[in-house]
């Protein structure tokens, strides 16, 4: 075939020169419309996105963007605390008042072999007692042992069998500050806590304390006698306190001080204690009447933070309240319980069970929920039937079975309101007592007139000639 065509104006060179060139021109083209196609892309998508990147979590300078000045590093969010829960828990507590036994008191239990038994005193109760977990009891008299002689208004001593019934009647916390406890002196304290460690060791006697521990390593200073219960973690300090110690017993009985109050409470707390049950022997014997010094002493208690008080040794009823601090907490006080086993006179027969519900919520936060006085009557009966009874469950078949046969139901009943005031029931005889109702702190309080001169517990309204406060029958009453 001839390379030349047309007159010479192609050859084989000359196309493949063409295709070579236009192949060229159509890559560089193509690059050129890639290029301006990026830049355009690229372009859009920096305005665009300049709008919502924040430039200052950029690690490199943007062309144009300017960072702040001084921007603080972000805050970072704390999440909200998520309340600490605790198992929610209830302590039941009864608190019995004063057991004196005098002469025919201990009578009462001795046997024909000589021996002595007191299970009859409280065996009315047991039933009564046994539906609470914390059960106190103020034993005023002595253990001290026979040398010192029994049944006496002075040394205040019974046999140590009275320590047995109460233990068996369910009392698991024995109170021992009194105005009594040191009667039989330091020698008799020791023989009593020596005789409760070897027979009940894991029975708290409280307010009490061996003047030479070191017999008893188990025996400790009162100081540090604080007892404190619990049940599913819940925990309840109890403290005992008494005025009139003599200045020879001081660090052998605990003393009712300011100073004194503030110390157990603090180690109380120290032990855990989420509530305070104080239980003072104070005020003034046979006298219905609060007096200054209780008060006094219940407000110290009240802004330690104490929750309950529950007061003994006057030996006769006397009424109920709930003070209220200015930050709002609350305190109930029973000022006096009264006795628990008594023959001294018709108007120390007459005593309470100071009857407590304590409360924990899944917070943390305790209250009392719930607090009740339930009179009690010691029968005055001849041998085993000498005992205590719920007033709630006495009868004046019970009366008329008595020493005395007086006083009735109806005449228990009136004494009890007088006492007790709006809050007694006289049909279920029991005081409910009201939380709502709080006193205000003495600042807080209008001037009063003066108290009337203390020491005479009054007669009751109404009832001249009847018998006063210190059982002293009037001869001008005619039966």
């Amino acid at each position: 075939m001839n390379d030349a065509q047309s007159g010479g104006n192609y050859s084989r060179e000359h196309g493949v020169s063409g295709y070579r060139k236009r192949r060229r021109t159509t890559i560089v083209v193509r690059l050129i419309v890639a290029t301006a196609l990026i830049a355009i892309i690229g372009g859009a998508s920096y305005a665009f996105g300049k709008q919502f990147i924040d430039p200052d979590s950029i690690p490199f300078d943007l062309p144009g963007v300017e960072r702040d000045a001084e921007q603080s590093a972000p805050e970072e969010e704390v999440p909200e605390p998520v309340p600490t829960t605790v198992q929610p828990a209830t302590i039941s507590l009864v608190s019995a008042g004063d057991v004196i036994m005098d002469g025919a008191v201990t009578e009462s239990g001795r046997q024909e072999s000589g021996a002595y038994d007191f299970g009859h005193l409280f065996a009315p109760l047991k039933g009564e007692l046994g539906r609470f977990d914390l059960r106190l009891v103020s034993q005023e008299s002595a253990l001290a042992g026979s040398k010192f002689g029994f049944g006496a208004d002075f040394p205040l001593n019974a046999p140590q069998d009275l320590g047995r019934a109460e233990q068996e009647a369910g009392f698991n916390v024995v109170l021992r500050a009194s105005d009594h406890t040191f009667d039989t002196g330091a020698e008799g304290i020791h023989g009593e806590l020596e005789w409760w460690h070897d027979s009940f060791p894991n029975m708290p006697v409280l307010g009490i304390a061996d003047a030479e521990p070191q017999n008893n390593p188990t025996l400790s200073d009162y100081v540090s006698n604080v007892y404190v219960y619990e049940k599913d973690g819940f925990k309840v300090g109890v403290l005992n306190h008494a005025i009139n110690v003599p200045d020879d017993a001081r660090g052998m009985v605990s003393h009712l001080t300011e100073e004194k109050i503030a110390s157990d409470v603090s180690k109380a707390r120290e032990m855990g204690a989420e509530v305070i049950v104080a239980c003072p022997h104070w005020g003034e014997e046979y006298n219905t009447n609060v007096v200054e010094e209780q008060t006094r002493y219940a407000w110290a208690y009240a802004n330690q933070g104490v929750d309950v008080i529950i007061g003994t040794h006057p030996r006769v009823l006397q009424r109920t309240e709930v003070l209220q601090r200015e930050d709002g907490h609350k305190t109930v006080c029973f000022y006096s319980l009264g006795c628990l086993t008594s023959s001294l006179t018709d108007n120390s027969l007459l005593g309470g069970l100071a009857e407590v519900q304590l409360n924990r919520n899944d917070q943390g936060a305790c209250e009392v929920t719930n607090a009740v006085l339930k009179p009690v009557i010691t029968h005055r009966g001849n041998g085993a039937e000498y005992c205590t009874y719920l007033f709630a469950d006495y009868s004046n078949d019970l009366v008329w079975n008595s020493w005395d046969g007086w006083p009735d139901v109806d005449e228990w009943n009136r004494r009890c309101q007088d006492i007790l005031g709006e809050g007694y029931d006289p049909g279920a005889r029991e005081f409910r007592v009201n939380l709502d109702a709080a006193t205000p702190p003495p600042s807080a309080q209008p001037e009063e007139p003066a108290p009337v001169e203390e020491g005479q517990g009054e007669e009751y309204a109404g009832n001249e000639g009847e018998y006063d406060y210190y059982g002293e029958y009037d001869e001008s009453w005619d039966y």
